[in-house]
């Protein structure tokens, strides 16, 4: 399966050395992407993290989709550096006129069921909070519910 990613990551960027007349370093790619995203370009690293959850749902629109978008940033990190933004216009052109996709921030992808889910609760209704938020709730951040605008309470953890 990895190597299907780096065959396609591979054909994205002979499409960006077609289209600009250069030849841009190749990144490494591997699944180390885990959450809620599809996939992740570490731009000083050089690397691709795909999301190896969302791969299997549906590998054919995963290829076409998220392993362009993110050898885009590759690309559009390796023009110009950090001086743009990373969803701005000089990646919505090689979305577009490089690989002729439509530019899209967002994936459909199902993400995967949180391992952990941190039960709190307000005035209304229960909550639940992932790890992180969990986390920083308990190191003195509050969150406050938008319907009855109370402080939530943690009440326990989901296993």
């Amino acid at each position: 399966m990895l190597s299907i990613i780096i065959e396609k990551a591979d054909h994205c960027f002979d499409k960006a050395d077609a289209f600009f007349g250069n030849k841009f370093k190749r990144s490494s790619c591997n699944l180390k992407q885990r959450g809620r995203a599809a996939g992740t370009a570490h731009l000083q690293k050089n690397e691709l993290r795909f999301n190896h959850f969302m791969y299997q749902q549906s590998p054919a629109e995963f290829l076409n989709t998220v392993v362009p978008h993110e050898v885009a940033h590759i690309i559009v990190f390796q023009i110009y550096g950090n001086t743009v933004k990373p969803h701005g216009k000089e990646w919505q052109a090689v979305m577009l006129k490089v690989y002729g996709i439509r530019p899209n921030r967002t994936h459909t992808f199902d993400v995967p069921p949180q391992k952990h889910a941190y039960e709190y609760h307000c005035s209304c209704q229960k909550h639940q909070f992932t790890k992180q938020r969990h986390t920083r709730a308990q190191r003195g951040v509050e969150y406050i519910c938008k319907g009855c605008r109370s402080t939530l309470q943690f009440i326990s953890k989901d296993s």
